[in-house]
């Protein structure tokens, strides 16, 4: 079965329960980066010279889909409930 046809097989609620998942783990991810952020800040005692970094959209969406892979994981070993 291709990825289309499982998407398109499922219910309301288990979309519902994936994207859940995928708000946890881009959440999760904001949380990773702004902590990195500030470690490098403090690392470099906030000198003007430091490189000052963002967080753009690609990042924050390729860390948030590793982090809800995990969390899909765990919660599939976990519950029967997960598509």
């Amino acid at each position: 079965m291709s990825l289309g046809h499982w998407i398109n097989s499922l219910s309301g609620f288990d979309h519902a329960i994936l994207l859940g998942v995928f708000l946890i783990g881009v959440y999760f991810s904001k949380v990773t980066l702004e902590a990195l952020i500030e470690f490098y800040d403090n690392k470099k005692k906030h000198s003007k010279f430091r490189v000052r970094f963002r967080i753009t959209p690609a990042v924050l969406l390729s860390l948030a889909f590793l982090y809800s892979l995990i969390f899909y994981q765990i919660l599939d070993t976990m519950f029967g409930f997960m598509p």
